[in-house]
């Protein structure tokens, strides 16, 4: 990953026309200009020039940011505006750390595939003196203001059982890396649960899985998997992101598999993309190793309907046997970043009781990523006020999509605006 002094010729190809203004989603609701890409470009270029030094407004301008990347894919000039905002991110998070708490938590318990879970079971175990049952939706509301959560903020309940702790998860690591080879029938697929997966929404690895199954191939999900490290990596400490890259790389590279497969888009980015990124700088060895792993990162609606062929037998069924109206909702480090857009509607498709009906502005960010949604909630729930609004326009009873932060976040839009919609992931219909 290039610091960002190093970015200078790419910063210099900006020309400030504006067209990153028209589509960035936190510059529609804040419309101040350092809330566009432009605007923060030109900080990012004044900070590195000495005009400016690593003050709290500026570091507060470059967090403003969903890292949708749409910036990037409308620029004329083809500048890497996400790229350039990460970089700042990360050389002021070098500087002056994100702040004892959370310099704690990625440093210390999001790498541990031992700390990490036990942290969450206790956490669990407390969320009753904190949240109660929101009386219309499957979430939490808490019982009063709480540091990011805030006030008022549906979030989804912790598993009581999370997904690699389910005994039908853990016969899955009985393979052995010897039996576990490429080119033997059926085909191999590793499955990386991630942590919205694996502590929020166990029944879509489950469903993962079972959907892995009906093709004919062969499951496995590798023990030592930990965070893929994106929240670490949109928030600036990429140390920690390195380290949770090579941890995940190592935990799965001892299973010579045909496929690596997960049900988040954004984990699905990271391990595909970023890791690329990330640990570009080591060794010719280590390079070779992390362009073996990347490589075989599928998106679970890319492996099922691109490269499986899923059919299915007709998907799941409502217990009133009537037919649901469902609209898709694409992620943005789905869509944007990998460029898988028909895949989950394909797969929509294969249910009989569904009515596919798409609403407007399926590609707009919900409002969740960069860690948007942690350090200015105010400016996250009101970008995805017009995700609410397109689903109510659309008259769907359901809303698909492909990653669970995005159903986190879609899930509070339409309680806070009072949308009367299920939020489901798209193998929870197959």
């Amino acid at each position: 990953m290039k610091e960002l002094k190093n970015l200078t010729e790419e910063l210099s190809k900006c020309v400030k026309c504006g067209t990153c203004r028209s589509i960035c989603p936190t510059f529609r609701i804040i419309g101040r200009e350092s809330a566009s890409a432009r605007g923060k470009l030109t900080l990012i270029d004044a900070y590195l020039k000495g005009g400016i030094g690593l003050t709290e407004d500026y570091y507060k301008h470059i967090k403003e940011c969903a890292m949708c990347g749409a910036c990037r894919d409308s620029c004329p000039s083809g500048v890497d505006t996400t790229g350039i905002i990460n970089a700042a991110r990360a050389d002021a998070v070098k500087k002056q750390g994100l702040g004892l708490a959370t310099d704690f938590i990625f440093k210390n318990v999001l790498d541990s595939s031992k700390l990490m879970p036990f942290a969450v079971k206790c956490a669990a175990k407390l969320q009753g003196l904190f949240f109660k049952d929101s009386i219309n939706e499957n979430g939490l509301i808490s019982r009063f203001s709480l540091p990011v959560v805030g006030s008022n903020r549906l979030l989804p309940p912790l598993a009581n059982k999370f997904f690699l702790d389910m005994p039908e998860v853990k016969a899955l690591r009985a393979f052995k890396p010897s039996t576990f080879s490429k080119g033997s029938q059926p085909v191999k697929v590793a499955f990386y649960a991630g942590c919205g997966v694996n502590y929020l929404m166990p029944n879509v690895g489950i469903k993962s899985l079972e959907a892995v199954k009906k093709t004919g191939a062969e499951a496995l999900v590798p023990d030592e998997q930990v965070c893929c490290g994106m929240p670490a990596y949109y928030m600036g400490d990429v140390d920690t992101a390195k380290r949770l890259a090579l941890k995940n790389i190592e935990a799965f590279e001892k299973y010579d598999c045909d496929y690596i497969a997960t049900a988040c888009a954004t984990c699905t980015h990271g391990l595909k993309n970023v890791f690329k990124e990330l640990l570009s700088g080591e060794s010719p060895e280590v390079r070779a190793r992390v362009d073996a792993f990347c490589s075989k990162v599928k998106d679970i609606t890319e492996l099922l309907a691109g490269i499986l062929k899923y059919k299915g037998d007709g998907g799941a069924k409502f217990a009133d046997g009537q037919k649901r109206i469902v609209t898709y909702h694409d992620p943005c480090h789905l869509n944007r970043n990998q460029g898988i857009r028909d895949e989950p509607r394909e797969l929509i498709q294969t249910n009989k009781s569904v009515v596919f009906k798409q609403m407007k502005f399926p590609c707009s960010c919900c409002g969740l990523g960069g860690g948007l949604s942690v350090t200015n909630y105010e400016v996250s729930s009101a970008i995805v006020k017009r995700k609410a609004d397109s689903v109510k326009e659309s008259g769907a009873q359901i809303v698909a999509t492909a990653c669970p932060g995005c159903i986190v976040q879609i899930k509070d839009g339409l309680h806070r605006y009072g949308v009367d919609a299920k939020v489901v992931h798209v193998v929870e219909l197959l």
